[in-house]
């Protein structure tokens, strides 16, 4: 009987690479937490409908992920768009939001 031998199985090395996570939108940049977004005192004098809040609010529950991106600026991490999603994030309490990022030209 002769000894089969048995060929080397070649190392997989890890892959480093930012994925997206299949439960975030397209295009989402990075994923960060709330402390880090500094949102504008004209964000915060305002009031998302409340309807369209509710709507977003039950997509998030249904899906576990929010529609569409908060678009901050890359540098002052300020909020440029998608304060309701923002409330809506607090609200349910995820821990960080998906966003895109606004450069500064």
């Amino acid at each position: 009987m002769s000894e089969a031998k048995e060929a080397p199985v070649p190392e997989k090395k890890a892959v480093l690479q930012k994925k997206q996570l299949p439960t975030q939108p397209k295009r989402t940049q990075d994923v960060l937490s709330f402390d880090k977004i500094v949102v504008p005192e004209e964000f915060l004098k305002t009031r998302p409908n409340p309807e369209k809040t509710q709507k977003v609010i039950e997509f998030v529950k249904r899906t576990g992920h929010l529609d569409e991106l908060l678009t901050i600026d890359k540098e002052s991490k300020v909020l440029k768009d998608g304060y309701r999603r923002y409330v809506v994030a607090k609200t349910i309490k995820m821990d960080k939001v998906p966003v895109v990022y606004e450069y500064q030209k």
